[in-house]
């Protein structure tokens, strides 16, 4: 199957815009799935499971309503092309929500539950019309196998970079702020200040640096005739390597999620670590991430990219399942765990966009069709399906365990339900994960 699209190599600058707008996607999303839940248990004093439901909502609308940002990006007509004028144009809306998000109001705690589920529901919407259309425009860069890989490569960089920022960033800055005297509640909207001037400043870096790169021109785009939103779902569906990329996708985002949300819990409570050292992990942690890199894509050159996912993620799984029942007697144990579960999180999600884009070539081979819209749409609404099961899980068994936000001190029944939620139960899903991928068909040989 071949394509006859733009097969050069893209240029520095040109990977280095789409890398920096990766930030303005995971700056949002780290943050979120780092703290928000733990912002409301412990700074908004909202218990677990409400606080998980009001999670579990928020991220369902948002993935139900992914179809029609797929279906909308794909069908834009514009000078500016199908993708850059919807990013741009839902980057303040979706900076301002950030912001919002992370401010601790003095409601009721129906108040409380009603004003977070609404801004929730508010930066997931303005954070989908962003996104989809930007993974989008990285099928439209370039149409090569490789050079796929290797700008999902760069863009990876932008991810856990933001993960460094989004992870270390705010525990060593709500320390500082207590020192000053700043309440947690103010020192939080100054950290949701300075990460949404972020997402602006890194959106209009991207817009720059890609101008005029989309290859789909506007004669293209006329002479593609619209599809009912149903029926071109329908048709993507049906093409085996989406159903089984959709499956892992759907999977490991529970894992991936499970453990960045309850990990500032594990390090707050049952290992009792202080601001400074949780924010020292969180460095090494992105630094792991990024060191993994160089050897995924120099694998993904030689091997094919469902066997480094398939692997990769084995080895995470088996990493997750070992710790449940070692623990962390130390400092180096929790590094050692680190450095096992970031080989298959960075492989994932650096690898599974660059499959995602293969499917688009499918899609187009097969039903002569250009939906990298609505094929991103597909995938986005399976991970966020498996991000706010995950959110509510952490939530509910944080509740059934005992967990309580106002107490320095949680009980033992509560710190062994954190360790389970940091290992045992996203092993668990893990095992699924890459028993599914093994089914997906697209190789080198049939691209």
């Amino acid at each position: 199957m071949e394509s006859e699209g733009n097969t050069a190599r893209l240029t520095v600058k040109v990977k280095t815009g789409y890398a920096i707008g990766q930030f303005v996607d995971s700056i949002g999303f780290n943050i979120y799935y780092f703290f928000f839940l733990f912002f409301l248990t412990d700074f908004v004093g909202i218990p677990p499971a409400i606080a998980g439901t009001v999670s579990l909502i928020a991220i369902l609308w948002d993935a139900i309503f992914d179809p029609v940002a797929g279906y909308l990006s794909d069908n834009l007509k514009s000078q500016y092309g199908r993708r850059r004028p919807l990013m741009i144009a839902a980057v303040i809306p979706y900076s301002i929500a950030l912001f919002l998000i992370f401010n601790n109001v003095s409601f009721s705690s129906q108040g409380a539950f009603i004003y977070y589920l609404a801004m929730a529901i508010v930066f997931w919407s303005c954070y989908k019309f962003y996104v989809i259309p930007y993974f989008a425009l990285g099928v439209e860069l370039t149409d090569d196998f490789n050079e796929r890989t290797t700008l999902r490569a760069w863009a990876s960089v932008g991810i856990y970079i933001s993960v460094l920022l989004t992870s270390a960033l705010p525990p060593y800055l709500l320390a500082v702020f207590q020192q000053q005297g700043i309440s947690g509640a103010n020192g939080w909207r100054l950290i949701a200040t300075l990460f949404s001037l972020m997402l602006l400043l890194c959106a209009f870096i991207c817009w720059h640096f890609t101008r005029g790169k989309e290859k789909f021109s506007q004669n293209e785009a006329q002479a593609q005739p619209q599809q009912s939103l149903l029926k071109s779902f329908v048709e993507i569906f049906k093409l085996k390597p989406t159903k089984f990329l959709a499956g892992s996708v759907f999977l490991w985002a529970i894992v991936s999620t499970m453990g960045t949300g309850s990990l500032i819990y594990l390090m707050s409570y049952t290992l009792g670590y202080s601001a400074d050292r949780q924010s020292l992990f969180f460095i090494i942690n992105s630094v792991v991430c990024i060191l993994w890199l160089p050897l995924i894509i120099w694998v993904s050159k030689y091997v094919d990219k469902k066997n480094i996912y398939a692997v990769a993620l084995a080895i995470g799984t088996l990493g997750l399942l070992a710790f449940a029942f070692i623990g962390f007697p130390s400092f180096a144990f929790l590094i050692l765990f680190c450095i096992v579960f970031c080989l298959g999180n960075s492989t994932y999600w650096t690898i599974y966009y660059s499959m995602m884009y293969d499917v688009c070539e499918v899609d187009d081979y097969v039903n002569q069709r250009r939906r990298e819209g609505a094929i991103t749409a597909l995938m986005s609404f399976s991970q966020k399906l498996g991000a706010a099961i995950a959110t509510w899980m952490i939530g509910f068994m944080l509740s059934v365990s005992g967990y309580n936000g106002a107490l320095d001190v949680q009980t033992a029944a509560a710190n062994k339900m954190i360790l389970y939620l940091n290992t045992l139960f996203p092993g668990l899903f893990g095992i699924f994960a890459v028993l599914v991928i093994l089914f997906y068909p697209i190789t080198k040989k049939t691209v």
